[in-house]
């Protein structure tokens, strides 16, 4: 199963039906059509901007380098651990490390969100399931190939490896 499954699976099973059975019958038997035959609520989180072009995290990488993923033996340039950091402070902690690692060349980046809260999955997760959208709003997002969860070795279902572009060689002006 992907992330967005898995994200939409955690925000389906928070949906509160606003219209119960009772009502809707009652409805019918009085000849009034209810408004909806189901509605729901669901807690989206707000994403601070429009997003740009979507990550290709279902790039292709090299053999070698998916099964260095997979096997959690790639080295890691640089880590960002997330904990205990609230939505906006995740979020410019985040976009500071891209701009910097991006800018220094690094390629191999592993950022922990977390799991979250792991009682019912209730309000946890968050920082886990903003990382997609929030990478998409980067101005470096250009320069994402690849979004991969982490191996055990590194972090697992609470961590995810970004692999970076090869940076532009900036030519020289004659």
């Amino acid at each position: 199963m992907n992330d967005d499954a898995k994200i939409w699976q955690d925000y389906a099973r928070r949906v509160t039906p606003v219209g119960t059975r009772k009502t809707i019958a009652a409805a019918k038997k009085t000849g009034q059509k209810p408004a909806r035959e189901r509605t729901a609520t669901i807690a989206v989180p707000v994403l601070r901007a429009t997003l740009a072009a979507p990550l290709a995290t279902a790039s292709v990488l090299e053999r070698k380098r998916e099964k260095s993923l997979r096997d959690g033996s790639m080295i890691i340039d640089a880590t960002l651990d997330l904990h205990g950091l609230t939505q906006d402070e995740a979020f410019d902690a985040l976009a500071r490390f891209m701009r910097r690692h991006c800018r220094a060349g690094h390629r191999h980046l592993l950022i922990v969100t977390g799991k979250g809260s792991q009682s019912g999955n209730r309000g946890g997760g968050v920082l886990r399931a903003n990382l997609r959208g929030w990478l998409e709003q980067l101005p470096e997002s250009a320069r994402i190939l690849a979004l991969r969860p982490a191996s055990a070795r590194h972090g697992g279902g609470g961590a995810f490896y970004i692999i970076l572009r090869k940076s532009p060689i900036p030519r020289a002006t004659h």
